[in-house]
């Protein structure tokens, strides 16, 4: 049975900011998504700013309109409402460090007696007064980002050599582009046509959606991202007997601002690449949006991963801020340039690259 929660994204949900809440707003397997808190969006469908589609999850001003909504609806009072809820932070922040306005609304969930689920780099159980609230009013803190202690981390073996099924990278140019969604409706698409698929989540919100294989990339000790990537995949390979796996990227493999995906080549033997862009991006993205680190030509990223020892089977576009005519212009003009297959995943799914999947399989099989 699923746990009731909210999402709070101090009035960040119309942003890049709020990935971990649309990631929510789309699927998860733990929660089931009363609302989104947020005051800049509120009286809106929360759906409606993910995908363009209703989902009757409603968008409240604050935490006291939501819980008074709640007990109009339930015939309970507020208190009634907001006992045993989780209220899961939303949004990503500059350094996962926890605003002061974000902290207010936590306090007052807590006095709820809501459970914080928190996937900042911040932790609540080290801050006294959050964790004296949450115990006043009987309420868990959950800190998913707080790392393992280094004796319980694995680290790399090789045994990866031994690992039956192929592994497809799900990678991006930039951080924010929609790598973990795109994994999950290729992974579904998949499953759609017989090809028994499995992902593996490296990060905060593929766990929270209900992965069942993987870890937090970002909040474990550099020595063991290869180590625990390794047994995150050796485990589902031997769990599910899967036909393919894929791994979900994080950042990029020339983000300056934090570099990312050789492990995946490396270490995890991917061998097919999946690589996602935003096709008029010039710059990487920054917490302040400076234009400080210009994007390099895409076939300079297909290169450097041939150059790993992979191959890139397809792109995929985010289309964000780009008209459909602009969009259809893009996907034609890279497919020419790459000579590759172009998805627009958000538009059209991922059922063009189901053949690509089975070509890519049978070659690992040969």
């Amino acid at each position: 049975m699923k746990e009731t929660a909210i999402l709070l994204t101090s009035g960040k949900f119309d942003s890049h900011n709020a990935k971990t809440a649309f990631g929510l707003v789309r699927k998860s397997e733990h929660y089931d998504i009363l609302a989104v808190i947020d005051q800049h969006t509120a009286g809106k469908d929360a759906g409606e700013l993910v995908d363009g589609k209703a989902v009757d999850i409603p968008i409240h001003a604050s935490i006291k309109d939501f819980l008074n909504s709640q007990s109009s609806k339930h015939n309970k009072t507020p208190e009634e409402c907001g006992r045993g809820v989780y209220a899961i932070i939303g949004i990503a922040t500059a350094g996962g460090v926890i605003p002061d306005d974000l902290r207010l609304e936590l306090l007052e969930a807590l006095s709820c007696g809501m459970h914080i689920v928190n996937g900042l780099h911040h932790y609540l159980s080290d801050d006294a007064e959050i964790v004296q609230i949450a115990k006043q009013n009987h309420a868990e803190l959950l800190d998913i980002r707080k790392p393992k202690s280094a004796r319980d981390h694995a680290f790399w073996t090789g045994d990866i050599l031994n690992v039956r099924a192929p592994r497809i990278a799900m990678f991006g140019t930039d951080c924010a582009l929609g790598k973990r969604t795109s994994s999950i409706w290729l992974r579904d698409a998949c499953r759609e046509h017989g090809i028994r698929t499995e992902m593996i989540y490296t990060g905060q919100t593929g766990k929270l959606q209900g992965g069942r294989y993987g870890f937090i990339l970002d909040s474990t000790l550099n020595d063991f991202v290869s180590g625990e990537l390794e047994s995150a995949i050796m485990h589902c390979d031997r769990e599910e007997n899967p036909d393919l796996i894929l791994l979900e990227g994080q950042s990029s493999l020339r983000n300056p601002s934090g570099p990312c995906g050789s492990e995946y080549l490396c270490s995890a033997l991917a061998k097919g690449v999946i690589l996602q862009c935003m096709p008029k991006q010039k710059y990487y993205l920054t917490d302040d949006d400076r234009e400080l680190w210009p994007m390099p030509p895409i076939e300079e990223e297909l290169e450097l991963i041939r150059l790993y020892g992979a191959q890139t089977l397809a792109v995929t576009l985010n289309g964000s801020e780009l008209t459909k005519d602009e969009l259809q212009a893009e996907q034609k003009n890279l497919e020419e340039r790459l000579g590759l297959p172009v998805v627009c995943p958000k538009e059209e799914g991922m059922g063009r690259l189901v053949p690509v999947v089975q070509e890519f399989l049978k070659l690992q099989a040969a």
